[in-house]
């Protein structure tokens, strides 16, 4: 009897060392000291080689950490919750605006601890306003990787015709309604260049509102849309069209084919606009036009992206490694040698690289990303009904078929009941 008492606690240990043995390599940690990642991203194949080289540039730095890169098509978002409420989410998640969403369910981690444990110096690596991008009630949610501001886009040829001289940082809203004045050209009577067209997406009247000293919101999280310098930033936006006449109206978009603003760039019916890195390889394609790029006047916001941890992940530190090893300048340099987009590291940013690249077999003024000043959007997990209730309100707006008071009293209002 004795003996067999023996025997039993025996093949107990083996059991608990065999059921282990499995939920170790469920979570990814091999046998042989490798740790297994996975990794979701968005974007092309192109895309996807870009992320692989850089992957192999971090692979060189920590063998034994391997990445499985998954790269999710559609609607990454939902497909993203999908994964994590069934149990696999991914260890590392690249994220944009909407990361505030993932923060707010917890579904990610806060990066602090490990950012003091493995003495990453954030102010060396990022901009003040670019290192904010990511925050969320005062915490570091995510490293960010990409974050291109919104730059002037000017079309040289167009300027020297009219003699105005070429945009700086140092514009204000009057000089780029005064230049648009001069480059805004009729013929019989009908306008066949336009000076300037921001169109109604939301990242032009809200950088007005944020030059003007406004905000969408108090100190306090209570929105201010009902104020002087919203007023302001969406009158002036209605002007550049109905008054003033230097941005084409919806009805003369329609007649062009309801065409966005960097086609109609490219085809020299408009001499400026505000857009983002992404249609500096567009118009690298396009032969005839003699453009560069400035600072926006003012501040501006920026389009980016990051990685985050889920809070899932059970290899958190060696997650952490891999996110700070991709926003290193190492790293980074194939994205910056493909000319995928501007990075939003400091080193990034000011490498030669980066600076004296050629685009349709010219340089431009790339430091133009650097020198702009990036205001801190009003990011939250209610981001999108958010706009939602706001774009709503302002398309009938910037229509001239609602008055600026209705306007803002009604969107007030609705934002008062949303964040209540």
């Amino acid at each position: 009897m004795k003996r067999g008492f023996r025997i039993i606690p025996l093949l107990l240990l083996i059991m608990v060392m065999i059921i282990s043995g499995c939920s170790n390599g469920d979570s990814g940690a091999a046998s042989d000291g490798q740790v297994n990642l996975n990794m979701t991203i968005w974007g092309s194949e192109d895309e996807k080689k870009i992320y692989e080289e850089r992957l192999a540039i971090v692979k060189g730095k920590y063998p034994e950490i391997n990445v499985k890169l998954n790269v999710v098509a559609g609607d990454y978002d939902q497909k993203v919750q999908t994964m994590i409420a069934g149990g696999t989410a991914p260890d590392i998640m690249m994220i944009a605006e909407n990361y505030q969403a993932y923060a707010s369910k917890n579904q990610i981690i806060p990066l602090d601890d490990l950012i003091t444990a493995n003495n990453v110096n954030m102010t060396e690596r990022y901009s003040d306003d670019i290192s904010k991008l990511m925050k969320y009630e005062g915490k570091q949610y995510g490293m960010p990787d990409r974050a291109g501001a919104m730059v002037l886009f000017y079309n040289k040829d167009l300027f020297d015709q009219a003699g105005v001289e070429y945009p700086t940082k140092d514009w204000t809203q009057q000089d780029l309604l005064d230049a648009a004045q001069k480059l805004t050209i009729k013929e019989n009577g009908k306008t066949v260049q336009w000076g300037y067209y921001p169109s109604s997406w939301w990242p032009q009247w809200m950088q007005l509102i944020y030059q003007n000293g406004g905000s969408l919101f108090d100190e306090n999280g209570k929105p201010t849309f009902n104020t002087e310098p919203v007023r302001n930033a969406l009158q002036f936006m209605n002007d550049l069209t109905f008054k003033y006449g230097v941005s084409p109206t919806p009805t003369e978009i329609a007649d062009m084919g309801n065409i966005g603003a960097d086609p109609l760039f490219a085809q020299g019916k408009i001499a400026m606009e505000t857009t983002g890195f992404w249609n500096i390889g567009s118009l690298a394609q396009v032969e005839g036009i003699n453009w560069d790029i400035s600072p926006v006047w003012g501040v501006t916001n920026a389009f980016f992206n990051g990685f985050t941890i889920t809070n899932d992940s059970k290899h958190k530190e060696e997650a952490f490694k891999v996110i700070e090893a991709l926003t290193t300048i190492e790293a980074q340099m194939p994205m910056i040698d493909a000319g995928q987009d501007a990075p939003a590291t400091k080193a990034g940013l000011e490498s030669d690289a980066f600076l004296n690249a050629e685009y349709g077999g010219k340089k431009i003024n790339m430091a133009a990303f650097s020198d702009s000043e990036i205001y801190a959007e009003p990011l939250n997990p209610q981001w999108n009904e958010m706009m939602k209730l706001i774009n709503d309100k302002l398309g009938v707006y910037f229509n001239d078929k609602a008055t600026l008071d209705d306007t803002v009293t009604q969107i007030q209002s609705g934002l008062d009941r949303l964040y209540q």
